[in-house]
């Protein structure tokens, strides 16, 4: 849930210039992707990945209104959180991603999980 109103507020800030807004985050694919700037790019995956950590951290953190600052600095540090890698890696794998015409209706939220599983699966691979 946090990914999903995080990703929906950044999209929101940066919007997608000179598209109509889909209708739900779940709407915005491979078309919407190529219509952002590198800089609005960069804030809307920004915006998701610590939308993901809050909500990682909230759950680890019940009760309190919050997650503990300290709670997702030791996510991170340990490679817990579930999107470990910076805005810039999801970017340039994005990039790859939607550089083929057949992926472009491929939701965005989706292109995202896949690429992390295939850049986790790697990371495992070489340990």
């Amino acid at each position: 849930m946090g990914c999903a109103v995080a990703f929906t507020l950044a999209w929101g800030v940066v919007g997608a210039p000179g598209s109509e807004a889909p209708r739900s985050f779940l709407a915005y694919d491979g078309h919407a992707w190529r219509g952002l700037t590198e800089g609005e790019k960069l804030a809307l995956l920004t915006g998701f990945l610590m939308g993901g950590a809050f909500e990682h951290g909230m759950s680890l953190s019940p009760g309190q209104a919050g997650p503990v600052p300290e709670t997702l600095e030791t996510m991170r540090r340990e490679g817990r959180l579930r999107f470990p890698f910076a805005p810039a890696v999801y970017k340039a794998r994005l990039e790859d991603f939607y550089f083929y015409q057949d992926r472009l209706p491929v939701p965005l939220y989706r292109a995202l999980f896949l690429i992390n599983e295939q850049i986790r699966q790697g990371a495992a691979g070489g340990r």
